[in-house]
Formats: C-alpha cells, structure tokens, sequence
C-alpha cells in the first residue's frame, strides 16, 4: 500500500437535521434581505416622485413670483370664478405699458385646469398635471387673499402617475404685493 494515500476511515457527514436548520435559516436571512432591499426601492421611488413634483412647483411659483412680487396694490384684482364646475383663479394686472399712455393687462393665475402666467401657460414636465380644481370651498387649487393685508395664498396641487400609481403633492405659497394705497410724505 502507499504510505502517501491515507485512507479516511471516519466518514462523518451532516445529518438532515442540521441540514434542515442551514436552509430554514438561510432562507430567513435571504427573506429579510429582500425585505429590506425591497422597501429601499420603493422609498427610492417615492422620494423621486416627490422630487419631481417638488421641481415643478418650483417652477410654477418662481414663475408666478417673478411677475407678482413687484406689483403694487393698486394694480391687481382677485378674480374667483366658477364656470362649468371648474374654479378659475387668477390676478388680473392692470399696469402702465412700456409705451407712454398704454395700459398692460393680463393674467396670472390658474384658468381652465392650466397654470396662467402673463397670459401665458405653464408646461409641465414628466408628465405631471395640475389637479382638477372645482368650485367648492375645499379646491385644491386656488388663490386666496388673506383680509386686510395684501398677502395672497395661492395654493395648488400636482399629480402624476408613476408604476401605475397615483403620486399627488399639495403645495402653498404667500406672496405680499407691495402697498402703495398709503405715500408715506417727507415733510
């Protein structure tokens, strides 16, 4: 016989218990870690939905700051109306045109399910809609004025669909227009 060959006499090997226990807790470590990588994706995904909902809003009320933050009082009306169930909600600006004598006038605001700025609508991106807005008391979309300051609360709500499910974020901004109905005078 060859003395380099060892022959192994003890063939002691695993029993079906133990091998039993190996795959039960095998598979409750990999069910944990699928659970957890799981729930991982879908907080990624909500929070970029979010994200992009949050930039549109951005857009829409840099936009809407841009043209009202310098407006005087005396230069804009509120105008709520309500018109085949759909609430139109908007400034109306009257101010002096570029040209001598002229009179500038347009809106800003939200009309027929569209965001208005400067007579102009708004596009979206990724396919993100404005909410439907109705005539009720509880629109999702809608500027207020709050009483006796020149605050305005616009208020409105984007909605997008992303792996078949509906994402919607409510949004609210002030903005105070510059009060020119009180001329300080220097005496």
């Amino acid at each position: 016989m060859n003395k380099g060959l060892k022959i192994i006499k003890d063939h002691k090997g695993v029993t079906l218990v133990e091998l039993l226990a190996t795959i039960i807790i095998v598979g409750i470590v990999g069910a944990l870690a699928f659970s957890v990588l799981f729930q991982g994706y879908s907080n990624y995904q909500r929070i970029k939905v979010e994200s992009e909902l949050r930039d549109e809003a951005d857009l829409i009320m840099a936009s809407m700051v841009k043209d009202l933050f310098v407006l005087k009082k005396s230069q804009i009306s509120l105008k709520n109306q309500c018109t085949s169930g759909v609430n139109n909600s908007f400034i109306e600006v009257k101010k002096p045109g570029a040209v001598a004598g002229t009179t500038e006038i347009y809106k800003t605001g939200f009309e027929n399910g569209k965001v208005i700025v400067k007579d102009k609508e708004v596009s979206f991106y990724n396919n993100i809609k404005l909410l439907k807005n109705d005539c009720t008391a509880l629109s999702p979309t809608v500027i207020k004025k709050k009483e006796d300051t020149n605050a305005y609360t616009i208020i409105f709500t984007l909605e997008t669909m992303k792996d078949k499910t509906m994402h919607s974020m409510k949004f609210e901004n002030t903005i105070t227009i510059i009060d020119d109905s009180r001329e300080v005078r220097d005496e």
